[in-house]
């Protein structure tokens, strides 16, 4: 199958008359369109395996044609501590303190849940319970976003609610303030150090890309600093297909220079090649 390729140009005349150079005319012409490939997916582990591997997130647009700049990829593994980047992953956090006024109701908490979203949030969904009294259970949905964390939290046998939005700090805990329904109240809640992590995030250029049909094929050189050792300065490559909807679409990626690619399983998300 041929590779698609960017043409573009028209030709320019140039007539010599009376001594003066004047522009006879240009050539119009109409560029074949370049070929592009566009995707936003959620990622679980190898397809073989998907619950054995990482979670991961993948965004990236690629465009065909010559030059030595193709578009970006933009890559998170939620599974991958990393520092300095303010993505975090919650799943860590168990234990979960309301106050209201002087008094203190520390619940714990287990996230059984994370689904990444974008390369840079989440949502995740839990349970717990009062630690004064563990027949009164609930369960709790949320999402973060960056260091912001926001959650809502349904009491079981109650109408009682509470929603919550607040701060991931450096060290992983999180404070912020909440608002009950049911009866009605104003509450603030801390999570404590360590209850979140920060996890690897990165972008990089596309360096060159191969487009065709519903096929590309792209590379990208990670940055050298700022990851972990084994994965700084390493030439990256990713296969993916359009195949209309997305449980017919596949993402493969592999390290140089043995190009030994694994297909991840696609848990969301699109991929758009044309």
């Amino acid at each position: 199958m041929k590779i698609r390729s960017i043409f573009a140009g028209g030709i320019l005349a140039l007539a010599v008359a009376g001594g003066s150079v004047a522009t006879a005319g240009a050539a119009s012409a109409h560029p074949i369109p370049v070929p592009k490939a566009t995707g936003s997916v959620a990622l679980a582990g190898p397809v073989w395996n998907p619950s054995a591997g990482p979670i991961q997130y993948s965004s990236f647009y690629v465009f065909g044609g010559p030059g030595r700049y193709h578009g970006s990829i933009d890559y998170a593994n939620f599974s991958q501590p990393a520092f300095h980047t303010n993505v975090w992953n919650i799943s860590k956090a168990n234990s979960l303190t309301f106050t209201l006024g002087s008094d203190a109701y520390t619940h714990t908490m287990t996230v059984t849940t994370l689904t990444p979203t974008s390369t840079h949030s989440t949502a995740f969904a839990g349970s717990g319970f009062y630690n004064a009294d563990k027949t009164v259970t609930w369960t709790i949905t949320g999402t973060v976003d960056w260091n912001t964390v926001s959650f809502t939290i349904a009491y079981g046998n109650s109408t009682y609610t509470v929603s919550g939005s607040g701060l991931i700090k450096p060290d992983g805990s999180v404070s912020g303030t909440a608002t009950a329904a049911n009866p009605t109240q104003s509450l603030t809640f801390t999570m404590p150090s360590h209850s979140a992590f920060q996890v690897l995030r990165y972008t990089a250029p596309v360096t060159a890309a191969f487009i065709w049909g519903r096929n590309a094929t792209f590379w990208s050189i990670t940055p050298r600093y700022g990851l972990p050792w084994w994965l700084a300065g390493r030439l990256v490559m990713v296969k993916v297909h359009d195949g209309g909807p997305t449980f017919r679409d596949t993402y493969a990626s592999g390290f140089a220079p043995f190009w030994r690619v694994t297909p991840y399983q696609i848990t969301g998300g699109y991929i758009f090649v044309r």
